[in-house]
């Protein structure tokens, strides 16, 4: 059952991420591809909740492992933190830290020609060029290798499921019917 919740919902996030991607809706899209990497983050941590810890860490063995790309997994939370709380590129951690910001290139978009672009600016110690497809990409295939770790590690599989059978749950109302006129039938006097 946790095995198939944590499949189930890291396609079902892949799926809302697709559906952004195809639409052009590039702030939500990342906003999704953060929230993914906080929670395979989180499901791969020994953390009770999630932190800038497990989503460092993760991004660091999973992601820029599978997708190298040319930022840092500290700068990419700094990015994630400013798009969720103020979809800005700012946060309080690129405010204080020696983190550049990220400036996104999709589509067709050149990321060595946008990154040029930083550099000739002299903007290159507060920038850096990610493409959203390559930082989707490195997801989707972390997320993959950390399958295939869970296949060989019942020590890290038992704590992930564990883990994902939190998840949130989609009830149909015949099923919220059912068990309510069974609830009612055994109340009754």
């Amino acid at each position: 059952m946790s095995e198939s919740k944590f499949y189930k919902n890291m396609m079902l996030l892949g799926r809302g991420i697709d559906a952004c991607i195809e639409k052009k809706l590039h702030g939500p899209a990342l906003i999704l591809i953060y929230s993914a990497i906080d929670i395979i983050g989180w499901l791969d941590s020994g953390e009770q909740y999630a932190s800038p810890t497990s989503f460092v860490n993760w991004v660091d063995a999973y992601l820029l492992k599978a997708k190298p790309i040319q930022c840092t997994a500290l700068e990419l939370y700094a990015a994630r933190c400013g798009l969720l709380h103020t979809f800005t590129p700012d946060s309080k951690l690129s405010s204080k830290e020696p983190v550049r910001r990220i400036a996104y290139g999709w589509g067709d978009a050149s990321i060595q020609k946008l990154q040029r672009t930083i550099d000739l600016t002299n903007k290159s110690g507060e920038y850096v060029a990610v493409d959203i497809n390559d930082l989707y990409k490195g997801w989707r295939l972390g997320v993959l290798h950390l399958a295939e770790e869970l296949e060989k590690n019942p020590d890290k599989r038992s704590r992930v499921y564990t883990k994902a059978r939190k998840f949130f749950s989609e009830l149909s109302m015949d099923y919220v019917n059912r068990v309510l006129a069974r609830l009612e039938k055994d109340k009754a006097p």
